[in-house]
């Protein structure tokens, strides 16, 4: 009987086990699988926003896969240096999966990224997910939103989406959620008052999905401020006919805010475009206190170049949400330049 190991709970790691138990090929084959954390899911429950409860519930059916009689899963178990080998796992098993996704953010790399409140979202994310991690690297010392009123989001794909809404929800819309309850304190008495989501391309080219840019206009209490002359920037916002449909519908949504009057909300998300971060700034505590931006230009491939003009914009928290890399894993082969464990 073959009996095959996948590294990995999320959803890639538990689909391969589905697909491993349900193929006819090799009728009967057992699968184990191995994770370095004690509960299984993996983003789905560690990294989907606690508001985003139709998400989480696809836990449901994950578990189904890890409850059928040919799958175990075994927690705690890590690989690598210190732990167990890649060699002595693949001498347990017949055959062994990978599927650990990108564990590692991608950086700005630009002076004062280090500063004490700048972050990677995903720092944000497992804080306020309660992912294990965060008991040891000390996060919940921080808080994130302690004495700050001004953030500002690098990146502009659904994660940026995710912890700019976090950032302006009241705490009573988060209540009913399983965000934990030292985060929900810290959010409790949150003074944010200004979000700034911030790319440095334009609004045809911005990552986010549809119905999540919309949830930020359904916001109570928050309005969303776009400058119709930073849209203009952008050579598909006059004709987005040859654009896809995602990106149409986008286009749609911002065009739908930017004409509207300001209804002069408490709470402002401004979503920015055009921008390249060139450095964060500190203030007189050593904290970060602001974001230096290059105002970039359409390049014609579809990149932009700098314009020599910028802009700073202040702000006591910055997350960057700029996309993830793989990380090397001692004994399994690496693509450095993608950031990739090859086939």
């Amino acid at each position: 009987m073959l009996h095959v190991a996948v590294v990995g709970s999320g959803p890639s790691g538990v689909y391969a086990a589905q697909s491993l138990v349900e193929q006819d090929r090799v009728p009967g084959v057992r699968v184990d699988v191995l994770d370095r954390l004690p509960c299984p899911y993996g983003l789905v429950r560690y990294g989907v926003a606690p508001d985003h409860e139709k998400i989480k519930s696809l836990q449901n059916n994950l578990r189904t896969v890890l409850e059928h009689e040919r799958v175990r899963f075994l927690g705690s178990v890590e690989i690598g240096p210190g732990a167990l080998p890649p060699a002595r796992l693949l001498g347990l098993y017949h055959a062994v999966v990978y599927c650990v996704g990108a564990a590692a953010d991608r950086r700005l790399g630009v002076p004062g990224e280090d500063l004490p409140g700048s972050h990677s979202a995903t720092e944000f994310v497992s804080w306020y997910s309660a992912h294990p991690d965060v008991l040891t690297d000390g996060f919940e010392q921080d808080g994130f939103v302690r004495g700050v009123e001004s953030a500002v989001v690098i990146g502009v794909g659904n994660v940026a989406v995710d912890v700019a809404r976090i950032l302006a929800r009241g705490v009573a819309e988060l209540l009913p959620t399983d965000m934990p309850d030292a985060a929900l304190g810290v959010l409790a008495g949150s003074r944010v008052r200004e979000v700034h989501m911030v790319g440095r391309r334009g609004p045809s080219q911005a990552r986010f999905t549809t119905k999540e840019l919309r949830e930020l206009g359904s916001l109570p209490d928050t309005e969303v401020v776009v400058d119709p002359a930073e849209l203009a920037l952008d050579p598909a916002y006059a004709d987005p006919s040859g654009l896809p449909a995602a990106n149409r519908r986008n286009i749609e949504v911002l065009r739908g805010w930017a004409e509207r009057p300001s209804p002069g909300l408490p709470r402002r998300i401004r979503l920015r475009f055009f921008l390249r971060p060139v450095a964060l700034t500190a203030g007189a505590a050593g904290r970060v206190a602001g974001v230096r931006f290059e105002r970039t230009l359409p390049d014609g491939r579809g990149g932009v170049s700098g314009s020599g003009r910028y802009e700073d914009i202040a702000a006591q928290l910055v997350l960057r949400s700029v996309g993830y890399r793989g990380v090397p894993l001692a004994g399994l082969p690496f693509d450095a330049e993608r950031g990739t464990v090859p086939h």
